[in-house]
């Protein structure tokens, strides 16, 4: 028994990928949520230039996040729904959908505050 060598389970390329790609929406598109929560505090302030600047910052970000998923999605509709859907991938996407909202909010807000500023 002392002999014996114990060695790692291979792991499956495809679940590794897919991980790394979940790893990427969440990442990214949590950078874009921080972003959007910045510009909203800056419109608060009245920065309102800064606050464009951070949600044109998260946008650009999102955009990376967004990319993966696509890339995931196209992969899955040429395999005709052969990808395993594990829950990494329903936590990033999840993460996805939360900065979305965040950035509908974010711009929402900003022009309710240079509305109010203005009067």
């Amino acid at each position: 028994m002392a002999d014996e060598i114990v060695t790692e389970p291979e792991i499956d390329p495809e679940i590794e990928q897919m991980e790394e790609a979940c790893f990427q929406i969440i990442s990214t598109v949590g950078c874009a949520k921080s972003n959007y929560i910045e510009a909203i505090n800056k419109a608060k302030e009245g920065e309102f230039d800064e606050a464009k600047k951070m949600i044109g910052e998260g946008n650009e970000i999102y955009l990376q996040g967004h990319e993966v998923h696509m890339g995931l999605l196209q992969e899955d509709a040429s395999k005709m729904g052969s990808t395993k859907v594990p829950l990494l991938l329903v936590h990033a996407e999840d993460q996805l959908m939360q900065a979305e909202t965040f950035r509908v909010f974010a711009e929402d807000l900003l022009d309710v505050y240079q509305k109010l500023a203005a009067k």
